[in-house]
């Protein structure tokens, strides 16, 4: 009897622990899955010395690769563009990874970005890279410090990944 009566308070003490564990993984899955799309997309654009686009929430600058990023279906799907003499066509190089955000992620502030043949990123609408633009806030609002993860593009071509309280800009 004294055994069960243990093993009780030990579950009741260990039960919320777990809860947390199991959502701090959840937040750095997601992290991991932007952050491993902004690479396919680095990559992609070096590999095919062409342009290619990684959709974020934050635009569409009426181009034929970002038409349609704005809409939440399309984060963070990787699209690049084939030329031929029978048309330009878009092709999805990687799926969208934000359909399904696990209960208890918020995924804010993402930003479509463009990568040239040369493996530099920048924000759609401009000509050259920021020094360092923050370019998502992946959180788990239910944990309680360190539950944000700030996605940061430093100079076009290094990914920054930070735990903080918050992101800021």
């Amino acid at each position: 009897m004294i055994t069960i009566v243990v093993a009780a308070i030990l579950l009741a003490v260990a039960i919320p622990g777990f809860g947390n564990l199991i959502l701090s993984n959840k937040l750095t899955t997601v992290t991991n899955e932007w952050v491993t799309a902004v690479n396919v997309a680095r990559s992609e654009a070096i590999k095919r010395n062409a342009v290619v686009v990684i959709c974020g929430e934050s635009g569409d600058d009426s181009t034929t690769l970002s038409t349609g990023c704005d809409a939440q279906a399309s984060w963070g799907e990787v699209r690049a563009l084939n030329r031929s003499t029978s048309g330009d066509s878009v092709e999805v190089v990687r799926a969208p990874l934000m359909g399904d955000i696990p209960s208890g992620i918020s995924v804010t502030g993402t930003k479509t970005l463009r990568f040239g043949g040369n493996g530099i990123g920048r924000q759609e609408n401009q000509s050259a890279p920021d020094s360092d633009v923050l370019i998502a806030d992946i959180s788990a609002p239910d944990l309680s410090g360190d539950n944000h993860r700030c996605v940061r593009l430093i100079t076009g071509t290094t990914l920054n990944t930070v735990s903080s309280d918050t992101c800021g800009n």
